[in-house]
């Protein structure tokens, strides 16, 4: 079970030949290894609350409905909006959770998502349902299906980024639309799970223009001038170096 920077150096150059060897190199990742653990314990508590079927079917159905609107809209919306790097307190945030990815994609460290996030993030997706919809379980039943949903996601993720010495037609579509999201056009193709909601708002784009701004999201040297903090992050991180 390896942390962002050992997992990165065991991973950064080496070509995984088969989808086993893709699958055993994610779940090598201590985050993902959590999310699994958190999911069975959802399913436990489950069982011990008295939820039945229903409650996990319906978190299933909930889950995965919602889930393309939820992606896209973090990703389109929070992620590349310029409003985090505004505020000494919410910018060492957006740097972690994204400009970091963007400048240099190749960095496998900030590949995945900070559990001190996700996880949080997850257990509210989970407990909204809970509270509006009166199903006996349906929390822990949403806390299972919410973690699996998200390790899928960091799964997708990761084979995009990551050197693979196979073919799968599923990997394929969703690495070149991450790839030309992350190398050609930062405005475009935001889904990295699915692209259903790119195809709804019209950000499914096979061949958009190139972007000036696809690696710093728009944080040039006018916004640094303005709003300091990501780069005084990276100038301390420098010089710690």
């Amino acid at each position: 079970m390896l942390g962002d920077r050992a997992w990165s150096a065991k991973y950064r150059d080496r070509q995984l030949e088969t989808a086993g060897e893709l699958i055993r190199a994610c779940f090598d990742h201590y985050a993902l290894k959590m999310y699994l653990v958190i999911s069975v314990t959802g399913l436990i508590a489950l069982v011990a609350s008295g939820g039945s079927v229903f409650a996990l079917l319906l978190a299933t159905a909930l889950t995965v409905g919602f889930y393309p609107l939820v992606e896209y809209v973090l990703h389109r919306f929070v992620l590349h909006s310029h409003l985090l790097y505004r505020s000494p307190i919410t910018a060492p945030l957006w740097r972690r959770l994204h400009y970091d990815h963007h400048m240099k994609p190749s960095n496998l460290t900030v590949l995945f998502a900070a559990p001190v996030t996700s996880v949080p993030l997850l257990i509210v997706l989970a407990l909204i349902p809970g509270a509006v919809i009166d199903v006996t379980g349906l929390f822990p039943a949403m806390i299972t299906t919410n973690f699996l949903m998200f390790t899928y996601y960091e799964f997708m993720h990761a084979s995009a980024h990551l050197k693979l010495g196979f073919h799968s037609n599923w990997i394929a579509r969703h690495r070149q639309s991450h790839l030309r999201h992350h190398f050609i056009s930062e405005t475009q193709n935001y889904g990295i799970g699915t692209q259903l909601m790119d195809r709804i708002a019209g950000t499914d784009n096979p061949k958009p223009r190139q972007s000036p701004t696809v690696r710093n999201l728009g944080y040039d040297d006018n916004a640094a001038a303005a709003f300091p903090w990501v780069r005084e992050s990276y100038e301390r991180d420098e010089n710690k170096a």
